[in-house]
């Protein structure tokens, strides 16, 4: 019963709905403001229950294993019982914590996918559940150790705190940190929080559209102003000696940035990117910049008027009479969720663009912008593996069953005590 007994207390809770009896009274599933606190603390509890039924069950099986192995009785077969059975009880409590959550919350059309990841999560604690409790030889220990194993999650989600402003030892700009993606909370909410805005029933119908849209108007109201202040900087200090370093750095992303416009848009090109350095630059190249960069800005006001008037043409489709007008604002209210669609816009971030290391990177809209690899921004929209763009379920999916199949490889070598002993052997060494 913990399971479904926390599903209710935590959906109960967090169901908001407006009570200023001036603007109507009444549950609608888009104004829900804690609907991220949901997907997050589902995750958080299917770690937390797939540790806790794990943690104890080799501890106590320690003179059963001491006899089977004098035995010479099969190792994989008694961990092969432990995982099947530990993986059927996830299943059951995953699968009574969806039903019961998802109805109060009226999260509709989700219900197998929500089953598929936060089983996916417990499978992964139960895996660490059984790995330390095959190392340590007291359940006092370990449950010591779980909140060492649950805190980390919670920080390390991107969700509480955003990887962009951890300490700057530990994050990168560009894509989320190593230490991030470690955690199996980060890709078990990522692949819900981004599931839950890029395929319900109503945004399917606008999500591509959309991306080309955001796409294109970063590029010209963001992307291609900072470009212009940076030529702007070298016009303004060029044959300054006291600015010879930045106009090197204000050059080198001039450099980097065109180049990768040359590769991803074959109608505009710019031919003279080698003359981007500080050694050959002069003011006739500053003249063709400036004119490619008006050229790029013509193209991405076409392209916008050409997105914009495809999605105008779909909105018509769908609102054709006052009933489709209806169905489509009750659509919108029991598919789509305010608070969601801030978190993965980014909405309330005041950078919408900042340049690090000779790069912009874009802080805008992360869940409209294509990743350039596996290891992408939070909350992309796909990740690209072997030249092969996957869905973030999918792809989060594979990464979260790789950590459990590493985890059963380290429990049948009983990797994690073995490694302990070697440390407690080097540090006994260094004490005598």
């Amino acid at each position: 019963l913990e399971a479904p007994v926390l599903a209710f207390i935590l959906a109960f809770i967090i169901k908001y709905y407006n009570t200023d009896e001036a603007e109507g009274v009444g549950y609608v599933f888009r104004e829900n403001e804690n609907l991220t606190a949901y997907i997050f603390m589902s995750v958080i509890v299917a770690l937390f229950l797939g540790l806790t039924v794990a943690a104890e069950e080799i501890i106590r099986d320690r003179k059963i294993l001491k006899r089977e192995k004098f035995l010479n009785l099969s190792k994989g077969s008694y961990l092969f019982s432990k995982i099947a059975i530990m993986f059927a009880v996830s299943a059951i409590q995953i699968l009574t914590f969806v039903l019961v959550g998802n109805t109060i919350l009226e999260i509709k059309g989700m219900y197998l996918e929500y089953w598929v990841v936060l089983f996916s999560a417990a499978c992964f604690a139960n895996m660490l559940g059984l790995n330390i409790s095959s190392t340590f030889d007291s359940a006092v220990t370990i449950y010591i150790l779980i909140p060492f194993l649950v805190i980390p999650q919670l920080i390390l989600s991107g969700v509480i705190v955003k990887f962009e402003k951890l300490n700057p030892v530990i994050t990168i700009q560009k894509s989320v940190p190593l230490a991030g993606d470690i955690m199996a909370s980060k890709w078990a909410f990522e692949a819900l929080a981004v599931n839950q805005f890029k395929n319900n029933k109503f945004n399917k119908h606008f999500f591509y559209i959309d991306k080309d849209i955001k796409t294109v108007s970063f590029r010209k109201n963001f992307w291609l102003s900072r470009l212009r202040d940076r030529l702007n900087y070298i016009e303004h200090n060029f044959g300054n000696e006291e600015a010879t370093e930045e106009i090197g750095h204000a050059l080198l992303l001039l450099h980097n940035e065109i180049s990768k416009e040359n590769r991803r848009n074959d109608d505009i090109q710019f031919d003279a990117v080698d003359s981007l350095s500080s050694a050959s630059f002069n003011k006739k190249y500053m003249e063709e910049v400036s004119d490619y960069l008006n050229e790029l800005y013509h193209f991405y006001i076409d392209e916008f008027k050409k997105y914009n008037n495809e999605k105008d043409k779909l909105l018509i489709e769908l609102n054709k009479t006052p009933e489709d007008k209806k169905a489509f604002v009750e659509l919108k209210d029991n598919y789509t969720n305010e608070s969601l669609e801030n978190l993965v816009t980014n909405k309330n971030e005041l950078d919408k663009i900042i340049e690090w290391q000779g790069e912009l990177i874009q802080r805008a809209d992360p869940i409209y912008k294509s990743p350039e690899g596996f290891r992408a921004h939070f909350l992309a929209p796909s990740k690209k593996l072997f030249g092969v763009y996957l869905t973030t379920f999918s792809a989060n999916l594979i990464v979260l069953w790789t950590f459990s199949l590493i985890l059963a490889i380290t429990l049948y070598y009983d990797s994690l005590r073995k490694l302990l002993e070697m440390l407690g052997k080097i540090f006994k060494k260094k004490k005598y």
